[in-house]
């Protein structure tokens, strides 16, 4: 089974009453099959389409074809778009705190914040499959209670949702980090 990505990947959708507002995902390269760098998948709530952000695009495609079309978090949301070159503008991904601002060659402008941090845990799934292959991935999942997003500097307006409750707490805003994707052979 081979090892094809090493970093990290956090997450927010933001709700407005039941529906979707917001959604972005921040994917961190430190190793990859593609390389390392960084990817932005961002969509607000009226847009055609999912915007793929990267200074990389080989890397940025890789990941939104490979894994983010996939993800549940997607599901329902328009097709991702071509990537578009972006600068990275402010980059940092801890286990308890994110904080990105990317500004893109056709003006797109996405920041992002995830932070207060109320639980986490160790993720793991075996046998998921995305496409045509089989994946194991295994990180460190924190859920956070706080949650902005801003697309083109305007403000995206929701909150994520929180269960404190439950025996496995989750949140619409969650930090993975030390995120292993594997590549389960025939």
């Amino acid at each position: 089974m081979p090892v094809e990505f090493i970093g990290a990947n956090p997450n927010v959708t933001l709700l407005r009453g039941q529906d979707r507002a917001g959604f972005v995902s921040l994917w961190e390269a430190e190793w990859s099959i593609r390389g390392p760098g960084v990817a932005v998948l961002a969509w607000t709530d009226g847009e055609e389409q999912v915007r793929l952000l990267t200074p990389e695009f080989a890397l940025g495609s890789w990941l939104a074809e490979t894994f983010s079309r996939h993800f549940p978090e997607l599901s329902g949301l328009p097709d991702i778009g071509e990537p578009v070159e972006c600068e990275v503008r402010e980059w940092r991904i801890t286990a308890d705190y994110v904080r990105a601002r990317v500004t893109a060659e056709d003006g797109s402008r996405v920041a992002v914040s995830i932070g207060q941090p109320f639980a986490s845990r160790p993720g793991q799934v075996s046998d998921w499959e995305l496409g045509d292959a089989c994946w194991t991935m295994t990180n460190l999942l924190t859920f956070c209670t706080d949650a902005t997003l801003e697309v083109d500097d305007a403000r995206v307006f929701g909150r994520a949702t929180v269960n404190e409750d439950d025996e496995q707490p989750t949140s619409t805003a969650f930090i993975a980090t030390h995120e292993t994707w594997t590549r389960q052979l025939p």
